[in-house]
């Protein structure tokens, strides 16, 4: 088995919980956490697509990303060009206001799909070259897809390689935030699957 085949593996795997996720949630249950700690579903599904599109499509097969692609931003109810990181609670509520949440979840299936394309034309060598600062730079601050963080991030991500970032925001970070939604979901009082 090789990288990619491993990274497949598990990807297709935690494909199975967004669906089990919202499953049985109200509109409001999907835009509201029941507790200041944690973000809600809404904002915790944007937030993992966006990181995955920027980190997939911008920044290892550097290309467009999905979002800028059948005008999505649009299509989603909101104008921001960041990943979500760093944002207020009152930035996090605005924006779980105003998201069209059948358009989120068609935004998250085009992210999966655009993933795997991109992922299956990877040459596996590719996934040791390191990001480069200038990427890095150009991709989360000129481009805006850090937000007020770009900085932080860039520091974070520098010296990484497209491997790393790949195992990262396609799958680390998309577990972490998947099992806080599911947090949520429960104090909801609603079932999960574990």
């Amino acid at each position: 088995m090789d990288a990619k085949q491993l990274f497949f593996e598990r990807y297709r795997g935690y494909q199975e919980y967004p669906p089990l996720l919202v499953s049985g949630m109200s509109e409001q249950q999907l835009r509201h956490s029941p507790h200041p700690a944690l973000n809600p579903v809404s904002w915790i599904l944007w937030h993992t697509a966006r990181c995955e599109d920027m980190a997939v499509n911008r920044l290892i097969a550097d290309r467009q990303q999905v979002l800028d692609d059948g005008s999505w931003a649009t299509r989603i109810g909101v104008s921001l060009r960041q990943i979500g990181t760093g944002m207020t609670g009152e930035e996090v509520g605005d924006l779980c206001e105003r998201l069209n949440l059948s358009e989120l979840v068609a935004y998250r299936e085009a992210v999966t799909e655009r993933t795997e394309e991109a992922v299956t034309r990877l040459p596996v060598k590719e996934l040791s070259e390191e990001l480069t600062v200038q990427m890095l730079r150009k991709v989360l601050v000129e481009e805006g897809a850090g937000g007020s963080a770009a900085e932080s991030i860039a520091g974070m991500y520098r010296g990484n390689t497209k491997g790393w970032l790949l195992g990262h925001l396609a799958l680390t970070h998309s577990y972490y935030h998947i099992g806080q939604a599911f947090a949520v979901r429960r104090m909801y009082g609603l079932p999960t699957p574990w």
